[in-house]
């Protein structure tokens, strides 16, 4: 699972760095699931983590995550984060979050932030 992880953050900074969500789709199974909490909308599959995280990376302008804080076990990890940067209107932001990627075999079958 470390590896996977290893391999989810170096594709999310390459997400925010040239707006190319292709090596995080790779990541994800036909069958995964993506979710905001407190969202009720779902998407699934890799159409789905396409969209998902084009939808996500349109909102900022720049962006940069630096991930504090890691859980892992066999088959999902918990990951701390903080992104800063400024949104596509210009204004500047900071937050931090939790998100939780599930694993089945060596691809994402659930992402939840």
């Amino acid at each position: 699972m470390q590896e996977l992880t290893d391999r989810f953050v170096a594709a999310l900074h390459q997400l925010h760095a040239d707006r190319d969500a292709e090596a995080l789709v790779a990541l994800f199974s036909d069958d995964a699931t993506l979710a905001k909490l407190g969202h009720q909308h779902e998407a699934h599959g890799t159409e789905g983590a396409r969209q998902f995280w084009d939808d996500y990376r349109a909102v900022f302008d720049d962006i940069e995550a630096t991930f504090t804080y890691t859980i892992t076990d066999d088959a999902s990890v918990a990951l701390e984060w903080t992104s800063t940067g400024s949104l596509s209107g210009g204004h500047p932001f900071s937050y931090d979050g939790i998100s939780v990627l599930q694993a089945d075999g060596e691809q994402i079958s659930g992402f939840r932030t």
